[in-house]
């Protein structure tokens, strides 16, 4: 109680009598002007950049590598009869302007991260492992014109990393079943699968054919064939309803029969194209294993722009434990919004 912040181990303190910066002893260093009544005084981490930053009145006064690690608290410390401080955590707008603080320090980032050298085709090459992954046959063939037109044309190295004899497998079949469901095709779809890879479909309690079986049921209440599609689920959803992993989505299905417009409701989300994509995806991933040369399963499930993804969710909420949870949380959504729109 009787040491000033930044005396102390674990503590960094910026001294308004002398305008010193003391980080864990008693020896201050120079950092910035002294301050006394009234000014307003700030200080704040920035995570991203590992840094302690004061502030003064409306400008930053300055910065510190942060070498301390786990929970920090803010600490004020007076030492004079009579002192008073006011404190603002936000209950009012501060007088640093830190949303524009904010904006100037990711600009940074982005500035940093486009200064790293990266070859096109390896970019190249990830966008077109994405298309290949999913089954856009249409969609890569035009990437593939697009990127020999430029100057100079972009050719994937071999050394890139990416297999693409596992990702161009059943690259044709995988185009017209995604087509088919997102179409919502269902029965055509199964005839397919039937036809093409009876493997997937022949345990008809299967996650697959469970999802193909939600997905029928969906798609006749989307165009009002309610008691069809009653009938299709007293044939082909009751006997999911006792297993546990498929009783939710059974619910939510059978739900959508109690609502005048379905889409409006709680359960509408199974009528959204995304709820289509979700069972493509699954089969796609079916299709993917039963390729002789795949050498992991897993990579069925996602491609590598997902797994670099993945990554890098991985590594910023793992930064984010090493502060203590502290600072903001990693959103993959919102960092890839600011990027589209920087």
């Amino acid at each position: 109680m009787r040491r000033q912040p930044g005396w102390e181990a674990n503590s960094c303190g910026y001294h308004g009598d002398d305008g010193l910066l003391y980080r864990g002893h008693g020896k201050g260093e120079a950092f910035g002007p002294t301050y006394t009544s009234g000014d307003v005084v700030g200080a704040g981490i920035n995570y991203a950049a590992q840094e302690f930053f004061f502030t003064k009145n409306d400008q930053v006064v300055g910065s510190v590598y942060k070498d301390m690690k786990g929970p920090l608290f803010p600490t004020i410390a007076v030492h004079s009869q009579n002192e008073e401080v006011h404190v603002n955590f936000g209950q009012k707008p501060f007088t640093f302007d830190l949303k524009e603080f904010e904006a100037q320090e990711r600009m940074k980032q982005q500035l940093k991260i486009e200064e790293i050298s990266v070859p096109p085709n390896v970019s190249y090459g990830i966008v077109r492992s994405y298309l290949l992954h999913y089954g856009y046959e249409d969609t890569l063939n035009s990437f593939d014109v697009a990127s020999k037109s430029t100057v100079p044309p972009i050719y994937i190295a071999q050394e890139s990393g990416i297999d693409e004899q596992e990702i161009t497998y059943a690259l044709n079949h995988r185009k017209t079943l995604r087509q088919l469901i997102r179409n919502g095709d269902i029965d055509v779809a199964f005839g397919k699968l039937r036809e093409w890879y009876p493997q997937i479909v022949e345990d008809n309690t299967s996650a697959t054919c469970f999802l193909l079986h939600c997905q029928k049921f969906i798609e006749l209440v989307r165009v009002g064939a309610l008691e069809e599609a009653v009938k299709y689920g007293r044939i082909e959803l009751s006997s999911f309803y006792e297993l546990p992993v498929f009783k939710d989505l059974v619910q939510d299905c059978v739900a959508l029969l109690a609502y005048e417009r379905p889409l409006e409701s709680s359960v509408g989300y199974l009528l959204k194209d995304s709820q289509r994509e979700v069972v493509a995806d699954t089969v796609n991933a079916m299709i993917l294993s039963t390729n002789p040369s795949m050498k992991e399963s897993r990579h069925c499930l996602h491609s590598y722009l997902e797994r670099l993804l993945r990554q890098l969710t991985a590594c910023c909420l793992e930064r984010r434990s090493l502060n203590g949870e502290q600072g903001e949380a990693f959103q993959l959504q919102r960092v890839l919004s600011s990027s589209k729109r920087g």
